[in-house]
């Protein structure tokens, strides 16, 4: 007898091999691991497909998301630079519209990537889900139906292998020496008799298991063949759905570079058009157009909405007396504020000076412009309290008998009369710019400083210093004797 160890098998292999129930090994799923594998890729493949499906439709989403916003944005854009003049709300204009374009660019991707990309991918995923699955199925089927002769041969095979235990176990009695003397005895016949039937009953049953047996192999040997050629079906499958799978996806993939290649021209066909509105461009030109748009209405008029006191009408009832004291109290606190402003504009020029004499030929700061800022508001408070004084003086004169005349000041022709919500009387001063200006004093400004002061104030203070001392006199020349 030999005393050789079997050779035992390698990790590999023992890997490949598949435990059953009964404690031995599954030879039968030995040698496919190609179809588990290929089995596996396809399922990959098939994810990959569905989740890159998924991957694209909200693309598509976003890409008509976004062009139906820059839709919206275009309309608006579009409404407001309407409603402006010039080259600059012109290019507005057509950025506004390349918009639109830009909208319409994007809107025509999401529409080749839903019907070149979206729908045929959920087409070729949901076509291979439905052959795997019709694959796997024959193939599980096969399987199912192998493993059940196999099971039918196992308990076969057991049940031949007890019937020919027992008929061996008959055989070697009846043919021992014992037989032979058992069979003499006339005792003991009956016995004999009773293992001979025995005897060919157990010879039947082992031809009938060994048939049995041999058929069932058979069978699973059949079914065998008929699950290997139902795997060997399902891996040329796989492979030709892998194969396609791939062909698709590089197709698909050729196609989004081609989208990208498209709409690269169109954006630079819009930057293009974009080029020559923004280049044409001026500043200067469109600030002309708005000052002579502006220009146009004469609209330089200076409110000021003027105190009316309950002694100046003549026509409300007063006793004269005590209308003329109590004009004469207003006058004094009229002339105490102007002759407080006209001290503030007296020190505001000094300071004005000598900023102008220590700093000439330097940069002029935010300081100098609050001077002249100052100086300019100082200039149009004295203008009020001057009309506010005309008033009170034209009204006493009124009462004294003495009206002065209309033209010898020039607020008399722009100081209006109306009345307000309540039916009292309201004075409002209506001064254009060229006469207001020309009716307080104000030093000329230094021309080194006029590019700091706005155009108004600038003509307000260059016209104030035109008739500094006129005014007054014609004031003084007004004012009655207050004793």
């Amino acid at each position: 007898m030999s005393t050789d160890k079997p050779r035992s098998l390698s990790g590999s292999r023992k890997g490949k091999l598949r435990y059953t129930l009964r404690g031995g090994f599954d030879f039968d799923t030995m040698g496919h691991a190609r179809y588990h594998e290929l089995r596996k890729f396809v399922k990959k493949g098939n994810d990959f497909c569905k989740e890159l499906g998924n991957i694209m439709q909200e693309r598509v989403e976003l890409e008509l998301h976004y062009a139906k916003t820059m839709s919206k944005l275009s309309a608006k854009l579009m409404k407001a630079a309407q409603k402006g003049i010039g080259s600059i709300q012109k290019a507005w204009l057509v950025i506004g519209k390349e918009m639109e374009t830009d909208g319409q660019a994007h809107r025509c991707i999401a529409n080749s990537l839903e019907d070149d990309i979206v729908k045929p991918l959920k087409n070729l995923q949901e076509t291979h889900c439905r052959i795997k699955k019709t694959v796997e199925c024959n193939v599980s089927k096969t399987k199912k139906c192998m493993n059940k002769w196999r099971t039918d041969e196992r308990r076969s095979k057991k049940e031949s292998f007890t019937v020919a235990r027992e008929n061996e176990k008959v055989q070697d009695m009846t043919s021992d020496a014992s037989y032979s003397i058992l069979t003499s005895n006339a005792n003991l016949a009956k016995d004999a008799t009773k293992l001979e039937n025995k005897k060919r009953k157990l010879e039947e049953s082992v031809k009938k298991s060994y048939t049995e047996y041999y058929t069932y192999c058979v069978r699973t040997a059949r079914a065998k063949l008929e699950w290997e050629m139902s795997v060997n079906d399902a891996e040329k499958n796989f492979m030709a759905l892998e194969e396609e799978r791939l062909l698709r996806l590089k197709e698909y993939a050729h196609h989004v570079s081609q989208t990208y290649q498209q709409f690269v021209p169109k954006i630079s066909q819009l930057s293009s058009r974009l080029t020559e509105p923004t280049y044409e461009c001026n500043v200067s030109q469109d600030f002309t157009i708005i000052t002579d748009t502006v220009n146009r209405y004469d609209e330089d008029l200076s409110v000021q909405v003027l105190p009316d006191f309950y002694p100046e009408h003549t026509n409300l009832a007063m006793n004269k007396k005590r209308r003329i004291t109590a004009l004469t109290k207003i006058l004094q606190l009229v002339r105490q504020d102007l002759d407080r402003e006209r001290r503030s504009k007296k020190g505001l020029d000094t300071l004005a000076n000598a900023m102008h004499h220590h700093a000439s030929g330097l940069k002029h700061d935010d300081s100098h412009k609050n001077v002249y800022e100052k100086l300019h508001h100082t200039n149009l408070m004295i203008l009020y309290l001057e009309a506010v004084n005309y008033k009170v003086v034209t009204a006493l004169a009124t009462l004294e008998g003495h009206p002065p005349a209309a033209a010898s000041n020039a607020f008399s022709q722009h100081i209006e009369t109306t009345r307000d919500k309540n039916g009292y009387q309201m004075s409002v001063l209506k001064v254009r710019i060229f006469v207001r200006d020309t009716c307080a004093n104000c030093q000329s400004p230094r021309p080194d400083i006029i590019f700091m002061l706005s155009p108004m104030i600038y003509l307000s203070v260059l016209l104030l210093s035109r008739c500094p001392r006129r005014c007054a006199r014609s004031s003084r020349r007004q004012r009655p004797s207050t004793s």
